[in-house]
């Protein structure tokens, strides 16, 4: 889960894609005075014209197209996406920027702005673009930094609102929200959310010491949360009493019922306040059949709730592939947003503008959805210009990538990839990769999240497409090799990069749960298995090329990285810089042949061996 500040916190930089082009470049051009004062000049002119087109040309194509055309639509002077008029006018003085290089050929130019609006007094900003020279006499923009610039756009906004009367920020029903909890203060030690569901809203009581974070330790062995929840129907009524660690989105797992959890176990309450499925249960799954809403497990033993809401006996010869088809979502790819949430739900907070989705436990327990999501709100409109360029998520989108059925096993596996629309965020588009293990002895389902980028920048962007490997294969009994496309963004000592390839996650059972064990490695598969001539072969993305099979360079890094791991000092300061970013080598060794284990020795040997091999036959590595 990434920590997300509150909006009127929040330092927000745009940084776009051509970040990661900036780490990786070593000798861009460098612009003349005379370029950039008509690159400036050009941009300049396409704002007062307030053309979006010709504003467009001046970013890097490949920049992050939805915050680009926001931004752009922001500086033209366009509406935003509600129809709603700018209330600000900008004024850039591009005669007075001032110009810094920065690194990699970066240039940074601090440019003077004035916010104003009629007759109201003017303000002052920054805006700072961040420019590198593509060709003899072009320019464009990888980097903008807004933290001043769109703080004091709000502010003076927010300025114009209060001496115009335009606008508010908070919609009718989020203000009556308000009020109402302000009333329910007397008997909570506080209101945390309010959910509008038909256009009545419930509240989210808490009695304790309350604090947001706490939902991410939920699931920590013996957390003991020291408050207890519950929830407030729009006619005041207690209907889920205050003894759970969380309450879910009204109607978010199973239409016209409220999950609630504590201390791990799950249950339902209807609208009016009945327990429906008292909270005993390990796992629930919603089911899309006709006579069943949900699949209850409770220990080693299943149940269904009915659609009339009666839990049945236990389940006579229950197999977990038999119910598999029959679980909401399993197999498909979706969109969560704000517009596909079935209600709303916001904070009880007049400095938080995103709305919040708990998601149904299954995928949470799964590992396929965070604890909890924000979402960007239409209730709320911090400035004219709420285009989502906050805190939280415009979308997250979950891609189902197929299943393994490995037939004759015992286990089946499903994957899936999680792409979050994180607008508050750096990248921009975060990715994670999901593995489900189907144990067919056990009857039970594992999840686990793996990170898809191993770069050594901050952040990282979507899988390309070009590669898409998911792999789970048995080492024994309760150790599993899960093999995924991933980005690596590793520099190799011929100066291309490795921009994506497999990597390995070696994962066991710890208390129910799949855990990987730690490895910071590009090559993990190094440190936990004797290679085969199986890892020569792979799809990998060399620059921009794919290629299906290990290269002697990426062989190399291999073997190397294991020494590197270990702080070793190579003799060849190329290897040392190729490293440098990625283990600490704050203290360098010139030996460290006693720190390797049996199975890294055998690989050096291995890998030497096929470089050696490479030399004599230089296809050897190609061979399938």
């Amino acid at each position: 889960m990434k920590t997300k500040p509150t909006f009127a916190l929040l330092t927000m930089i745009i940084l776009f894609a051509g970040l990661v082009l900036l780490v990786r470049c070593k000798t861009a051009m460098k612009p003349n005075s005379g370029e950039i004062t008509q690159f400036l000049n050009k941009f300049n002119n396409s704002i007062k014209e307030g053309n979006t087109d010709t504003l467009a040309a001046c970013f890097q194509p490949n920049a992050k197209i939805r915050q680009v055309k926001r931004f752009i639509n922001l500086l033209a002077g366009k509406a935003d996406k509600n129809g709603n008029k700018r209330l600000a006018t900008l004024t850039l003085d591009v005669d007075h920027a001032t110009i810094n290089p920065g690194d990699n050929g970066l240039i940074m130019a601090t440019i003077p702005v004035v916010f104003s609006h009629e007759a109201l007094e003017s303000k002052a900003s920054v805006l700072v673009l961040g420019l590198v020279k593509t060709a003899p006499g072009q320019l464009q923009i990888v980097q903008v930094e807004t933290r001043k610039f769109l703080s004091n756009y709000v502010a003076y906004e927010n300025y114009v609102k209060s001496k115009t009367g335009a606008q508010g920020v908070f919609s009718a029903i989020t203000i009556a929200a308000f009020k109402t909890a302000k009333q329910l203060k007397t008997r909570y030690d506080s209101v945390i959310w309010f959910d509008h569901v038909n256009g009545k809203t419930f509240f989210y009581v808490v009695k304790g010491n309350w604090n947001m974070y706490k939902l991410d330790s939920l699931q920590d062995k013996g957390y003991d949360p020291k408050y207890a929840m519950g929830l407030v129907s729009p006619e005041l009524k207690e209907i889920i009493p205050t003894e759970f660690d969380l309450v879910h989105n009204v109607s978010g797992t199973i239409e016209g019922l409220i999950e609630v959890e504590k201390k791990d176990k799950k249950g339902f309450y209807n609208l009016d306040g009945k327990l429906v499925v008292p909270a005993d249960y390990d796992q629930v799954f919603p089911l899309t059949e006709n006579d069943n809403s949900a699949l209850l497990r409770k220990g080693d033993d299943y149940f269904y709730l009915t659609k009339d809401l009666v839990i049945t006996n236990k389940i006579a010869g229950f197999k977990i592939t038999d119910a598999l088809p029959k679980i909401k979502t399993y197999g498909s790819s979706y969109t969560l947003s704000d517009s596909t949430s079935k209600n709303l739900m916001e904070y009880n907070a007049d400095d938080e503008f995103t709305s919040i989705v708990i998601p149904p436990s299954y995928l949470v327990d799964l590992q396929i959805l965070p604890k909890y999501i924000d979402f960007q709100n239409p209730l709320r409109h911090p400035s004219a210009d709420d285009e989502g360029d906050g805190e939280g998520s415009e979308s997250m989108d979950v891609e189902y990538h197929g299943a393994n059925p490995a037939a004759g096993n015992w286990f089946e596996s499903i994957y899936y990839s999680v792409i979050d629309d994180y607008l508050g965020a750096r990248s921009g588009l975060y990715e994670t990769k999901q593995v489900l293990l189907v144990d067919k002895r056990d009857e039970r389902i594992f999840g686990y999240k793996a990170n898809s980028y191993y770069g050594n920048a901050e952040g990282g962007s979507p899988i390309s497409g070009r590669c898409n490997e998911n792999y789970l294969r048995e080492i024994n009994d309760t150790l599993f090799e899960y093999k995924t496309t991933s980005s690596l963004a590793q520099h190799l000592l011929d100066g291309e990069d490795l921009n994506e390839g497999p990597y390995f996650h070696y994962l066991h059972f710890v208390n129910g749960k799949l855990t990987a064990l730690p490895c910071d490695r590009i090559f993990s598969c190094t440190k936990f298995v004797k290679l085969d001539d199986s890892y020569l072969q792979g799809c990998y993305v060399i620059g921009e090329k794919p290629v299906d099979h290990m290269t002697p360079e990426i062989l190399s890094y291999m073997k190397n990285e294991i020494f590197a791991s270990y702080g070793y000092k190579f003799k060849d300061d190329k290897w040392n810089e190729v490293f440098g970013g990625r283990f600490n080598r704050d203290t360098l060794k010139s030996n460290v042949d006693d720190s390797l284990t049996v199975i890294e020795k055998y690989n050096v040997s291995w890998i030497n061996q096929k470089l050696k091999e490479t030399s004599v036959k230089p296809n050897a590595l190609a061979v399938k």
